[in-house]
């Protein structure tokens, strides 16, 4: 396992990017599954993914003024289209359209902007009839031809597009129902040492059917059982990755906020995803999530960067979590001019909220820490936070 993972413990933010032929479609990253649409049929889409507005550097710049230290894109989805030039399929951005290779952009773009490089992979592809046989039905020259077109395109990513920051699997059944991958079937040990000798910094997330690095939290924002292991979870803004544009169910900024800090709480990075448009462009709602994101992020940086396990009780007011020699209160519900920690065994000798001059008082209770003279209105309209110091 990489050592190397130190800019990972505090990156604390991540933009996560789905962009694919799907997008062309507009019903989400598993419309080609769950339309049972014929690959011949959904093929036809490749026409209209002409991404002419794709930008990479713009999506940095959005990341970046988000908040976010890395991006994940989306290389390959499952429906096997690739997004890289690659010497496996004619079924890719390079060869068909938009006759670009969009990855080595991205990654330009990441590096312009001071952005760790983050490619995602799906093992999975509905578009070989090998995978969704399975190996017991498919012959075995097929079967290994598949598994060995899965790590040449690995291989092709890690070989030519500079240094990456991480290798993002992803898995799923094929369109069978069926899950035919395992860590014996897809040689992950192999696959897995081919790209850390060509990548020798490379942080691997836990989808290749062996632990990696870091554990993915999808949808939630669970915590790992190890509390020493990496994780991140990866969230939505509405209720799905790729462009669907009759999906107008967004997350308030509000609620983005409290699911961040609830994340930092537990020792996580959170990996926020974006659904850009067929022509490459990412609409109002995610950017204005995106603004006041990165508007909290800034005026909370000390505790959003290099955030730890919280190690007081969040009482009412919300969750907490440490940095250094600084605890920090994430206070999702402002009780007015006081608040509460119970069960505080620790001693502290001051307070602030961070990005406004009120100067909080700071009365110990028993095992209760009491915080007053706090305004009567939270500063912060998502998350006021209270930094204290240790006597």
């Amino acid at each position: 396992m990489n050592t190397n993972k130190s800019w990972f413990e505090n990156a604390g933010l991540g933009m996560f990017v789905h962009f694919g032929v799907y997008s062309v479609i507009g019903r989400g990253e598993w419309v080609m599954n769950t339309e049972k649409i014929p690959l011949e049929e959904y093929d036809r889409h490749i026409l209209g993914f002409t991404a002419e507005n794709y930008d990479p550097g713009e999506w940095a710049r959005l990341a970046k003024n988000a908040g976010m230290t890395y991006m994940v894109l989306g290389t390959k989805h499952h429906d096997g289209f690739c997004l890289f030039d690659t010497s496996t399929t004619s079924r890719n951005a390079v060869k068909q359209e938009p006759k670009r290779d969009l990855v080595k952009e991205y990654a330009i773009a990441c590096r312009q902007h001071g952005l760790k490089v983050g490619l995602y992979f799906s093992l999975p592809d509905w578009s070989i009839t090998a995978f969704n046989d399975g190996p017991e039905k498919a012959s075995v020259e097929a079967w290994n031809a598949y598994i060995s077109l899965i790590h040449e395109q690995v291989h092709e990513l890690c070989a030519k597009y500079g240094k990456i920051d991480v290798l993002w699997y992803d898995m799923a059944g094929n369109l069978n129902g069926a899950s035919p991958l395992n860590a014996e079937t897809l040689r992950a040990h192999e696959l897995n040492a081919m790209v850390r000798k060509l990548q020798p910094d490379i942080l691997i997330n836990d989808r290749s059917f062996i632990p990696g690095d870091f554990d993915t939290a999808e949808q939630n924002i669970k915590a790992p059982k190890d509390g020493e292991r990496l994780w991140e979870a990866c969230l939505t803004m509405n209720k799905h990755w790729g462009y669907f544009p009759a999906d107008d169910m967004y997350k308030s900024p509000k609620e983005i906020v409290h699911l961040l800090t609830g994340i930092l709480s537990s020792g996580g990075n959170m990996l926020l995803n974006v659904g850009p448009r067929p022509d490459g462009s990412i609409g109002a709602e995610d950017r204005k999530n995106l603004m006041a994101l990165g508007d909290w992020a800034k005026a909370n940086s000390e505790a959003v960067y290099g955030a730890r396990t919280g190690r007081l009780n969040g009482g009412t007011f919300g969750c907490s979590s440490q940095n250094h020699d600084k605890d920090y209160l994430y206070i999702h519900w402002w009780h007015g001019t006081s608040t509460v920690v119970p069960d505080c065994k620790l001693n502290f000798s001051s307070a602030r909220i961070l990005g406004d001059t009120c100067a909080p008082t700071i009365r110990h209770s028993g095992t209760r820490l009491v915080l007053e003279n706090l305004p009567k209105i939270s500063p912060n309209p998502y998350c006021s936070v209270i930094e204290l110091t240790q006597i």
